[in-house]
């Protein structure tokens, strides 16, 4: 779940691309994923909202390896919500390509990283 010192950072549509936490780290200002991973902490609420700005949801789009009963699966990110996040072994969006849903818990584990 979201924290509730984590304040929404949202791009121009209205869509939540990160948020912000200005307790952790105080006086510094926390700029944290949509995956709910922290980055590092910067020194005013611009520069906070100008790294996720950079960062955007482009990474979402990306394939990553989750480890699971003791091996590594590559997978892609289907969907992210609050309280997890929904992986897929199925690669592309092609019908025939079903895979399966492996769901892991939000914030992400250090489990998923970049493949």
């Amino acid at each position: 779940m979201i924290p509730e010192s984590w304040i929404a950072h949202r791009r121009g549509d209205g869509e939540t691309i990160g948020w912000i936490d200005m307790t952790v780290a105080e006086p510094r200002f926390v700029p944290i994923d949509r995956l709910g991973r922290a980055l590092d902490p910067v020194d005013d609420w611009h520069e906070a909202e100008d790294v996720l700005d950079g960062i955007g949801l482009r990474f979402l789009m990306d394939r990553y390896v989750v480890e699971e009963d003791d091996r590594d699966t590559v997978v892609r990110i289907s969907h992210v919500y609050e309280d997890r996040i929904v992986l897929s072994t199925a690669l592309t969006d092609a019908i025939e390509e079903v895979g399966r849903e492996i769901v892991a818990p939000f914030p992400a584990p250090t489990t998923l990283r970049p493949a």
